[in-house]
């Protein structure tokens, strides 16, 4: 198993993280998930707030999936995002 570690940020609004369409985190938290050593995943998130709010994810482990990302939510207070990657 491959820990895959995660930290959320969320000012005036909420935040969900998923890997595979499981959530893994909501709004400013963390998070250690154990996963399989070899397998294709498929990280998101969607976040919904008052415009000019922020946010940020960042995820530390494993190497392969490592990512880190602050946004402030536009006029429409919605944003969204996602990437694959292999272990």
């Amino acid at each position: 198993m491959t820990p895959f570690i995660a930290s959320t940020f969320v000012s005036g609004g909420s935040l969900w993280l998923y890997i595979d369409n499981n959530v893994v985190l909501k709004n400013s938290n963390n998070a250690t998930v154990e996963l399989e050593e070899e397998g294709e995943y498929i990280v998101h998130w969607l976040v919904m707030g008052s415009p000019g709010s922020s946010y940020s994810i960042t995820i530390s482990s494993p190497r392969e999936a490592q990512f880190q990302l602050t946004r402030v939510l536009g006029m429409a207070g919605k944003d969204f995002g996602g990437f694959r990657y292999k272990s």
